[in-house]
């Protein structure tokens, strides 16, 4: 994917969550150090993970 279309994409409002808590699912905008619903600290980006919601580290 070209360097525009990513830019595009990133800036679109389509996806406003942006970023997922791995232990509660909360979805956020911006990526907080620690998750206000569960207290958790692994936040990601939903482009880190596959599209069953998982990290790299737990992908078979």
């Amino acid at each position: 994917m070209g360097t525009l279309l990513r830019l595009k994409e990133y800036l679109s409002s389509d996806q406003p969550d942006r970023y997922e808590c791995l232990a509660c699912s909360a979805t956020f905008e911006r990526q907080p150090q620690v998750c206000p619903n569960c207290g958790g600290y692994d936040i990601r980006s939903k482009e880190w993970l596959d599209s069953g919601g998982r990290p790299p580290e737990k992908r078979p």
